[in-house]
């Protein structure tokens, strides 16, 4: 529980960090494989835009933003261990995981809800199942009038269905996330 928790407020404040925008251009998340971060190093450090969530470096390693065309699942039992330590880069299905795991989830509560599934028991979550929704995010946030750049809140269920609705039936994008969604 406390994971959940701690990761709600992670969440929180990259939330409110990308909606006020400001002087500030970047912030950073750490995450620590101690219950005490002091006087530890961060295990995985990841630094992100305030520019719609845009991660830029992980562990001070510039990263390619772009998935893999295969997505790995996410199983939190191995999070943080399984990871590189910061300085150490990591590979690209480690920096799929962690992109989902932040970002991703930053900008939508569906993504969110997986996550916390995960590290509330619920086993392991398909990335590739919810990669519809992240390819998908700037569109849906036009729908439902959003600004995608410093949003003011998560994408909902309700608002990936919306997007959805504005796709022709049949549609293999609009199929996904009712599938996904149901």
């Amino acid at each position: 529980m406390d994971k959940i928790v701690g990761y709600r407020d992670t969440l929180q404040a990259m939330r409110a960090f990308v909606h006020a925008g400001g002087a500030l251009q970047h912030n950073h998340v750490n995450v620590y494989g101690h219950a005490l971060p002091s006087p530890n190093p961060p295990w995985i450090t990841l630094r992100f835009s305030n520019h719609n969530f845009e991660v830029s470096e992980i562990n001070g390693q510039p990263i390619d933003y772009n998935y893999p065309q295969q997505l790995p699942a996410f199983d939190c039992g191995t999070f943080p261990f399984a990871f590189p330590v910061n300085p150490a880069a990591v590979n690209l299905n480690q920096k799929t995981q962690l992109l989902f795991l932040f970002a991703e989830a930053a900008r939508s509560r569906v993504i969110q809800d997986r996550m916390e599934g995960s590290f509330a028991g619920y086993g392991d979550v398909d990335l590739q199942s919810l990669e519809v929704l992240a390819r998908h995010y700037a569109a849906t946030c036009e729908v439902v009038q959003i600004n995608w750049v410093h949003p003011n809140r998560p994408l909902t269920r309700g608002d990936y269905l919306a997007y959805a609705a504005t796709l022709p039936h049949g549609y293999p994008v609009r199929i996904a996330i009712e599938q996904l969604l149901a």
